[in-house]
C-alpha cells in the first residue's frame, strides 16, 4: 500500500496473472522497449575490453592480520550455493560480521568473450571490487561459493584479493545424487537461484546435465582439486555446513 501511495517509481506494472516471461514483456515495453536502439559497437567492445579493466583496488589487510575466506567448489548440482548460504547464516548469527557471494551472480554478461569463456576473470574482478566494499563496510570474513574446476583458476580469484587467508573446500557427491538434485531443481524444487539454467528443462536435458555432473566431480576427484573434501550424500544442508567448518578449523576461528 505504502508503494502504491509513493511516486519514486518512473512506471508500475501490474503482474497479477502474469508469468515471469510476460511481467518482463511488460516491463520492457513499458519502458520503451528497453534498452531500445543500441550503438552498434556497445556490446562487442565491451566484451572485447573486459579483460583489460583496472584492477579493483582493495584496502590494504587490517592490523589484526589477513581476514578469513572460504571457498566451496564442486560440481553442478552437488550443493554450493546452498551449504554456502547455511554457512552465512550460522557464522552470523553467532555475531560474526559475515559477506557471501555466489560468484555465478556476478558474471551474468553474455555472449561471453572468446577467450574467457567461463568469465572467470570477469568474475575475479567482480568479486574484488565487492570484496572491497565489504570490508569497507565492516566484514569480518567472506564464504564464496561457485565453481574453480583447478588451482590455477582458484589463483586467478586469490590474487585479487589480497590480505585474505583462502581456505578451499570441495563438496562431493555421488552420481545417483547428484542425478537426483539437478531433477529436484529442474522441477523447480530447492532455493531459487536467477539464473538457474537447470530449472524447467525437459527429462532428456536433465539426463545430460546430470551426466555432465558425474563427470565433473570425476575430473574433480581425478585431479584433487581443493585441499578438503566433504562428501554430501545422505546428509542435510545444515549437516554438511557444520562439517566443513568443523574439518576448516572451526571457521573462520576468528577469536581462537
Amino acid at each position: 500500500m505504502s508503494l502504491d501511495r509513493s511516486d519514486y517509481a518512473d512506471m508500475c506494472v501490474h503482474t497479477d496473472g502474469f508469468g515471469v516471461a510476460e511481467t518482463a514483456r511488460l516491463v520492457r515495453e513499458q519502458a520503451g522497449r528497453w534498452p531500445g536502439a543500441l550503438p552498434a559497437a556497445t556490446l562487442n567492445s565491451f566484451v572485447n575490453r573486459q579483460n583489460h579493466l583496472p584492477t579493483p583496488q582493495v584496502d590494504a589487510a587490517p592490523a589484526s592480520g589477513p581476514l578469513p575466506v572460504l571457498w566451496l567448489c564442486g560440481a553442478t548440482a552437488v550443493g554450493k550455493s546452498t551449504v554456502g548460504y547455511e554457512i552465512f547464516m550460522q557464522v552470523y548469527r553467532s555475531g560474526v560480521r559475515t559477506a557471501y557471494v555466489d560468484v555465478k551472480q556476478i558474471g551474468a554478461l553474455r555472449p561471453v568473450a572468446d577467450d574467457d569463456v567461463d568469465s572467470h576473470r570477469l568474475k575475479a574482478r567482480n568479486l574484488a571490487a565487492i570484496w572491497a566494499r565489504y570490508r569497507a563496510a565492516g566484514a569480518q570474513c567472506l564464504i564464496v561459493s561457485g565453481e574453480a574446476d583447478s588451482d590455477d583458476t582458484l589463483r586467478g580469484y586469490a590474487e585479487l584479493l589480497p590480505g585474505v587467508t583462502l581456505t578451499v573446500c570441495r563438496l562431493h557427491a555421488e552420481p545417483a545424487t547428484l542425478a537426483e538434485r539437478v531433477a529436484q531443481r529442474g522441477r523447480g524444487g530447492g532455493p531459487a537461484i536467477p539464473g538457474d539454467e537447470l530449472r524447467g528443462l525437459g527429462s532428456d536435458a536433465l539426463h545430460r546435465a546430470a551426466e555432465r555432473a558425474a563427470r565433473e566431480a570425476k575430473a574433480l576427484d581425478r585431479a584433487g582439486a581443493a585441499g578438503l573434501c566433504v562428501d554430501t550424500d545422505g546428509r542435510s544442508v545444515k549437516e554438511v555446513a557444520t562439517d566443513v567448518r568443523l574439518r576448516s578449523g572451526n571457521w573462520p576461528s576468528l577469536f581462537a
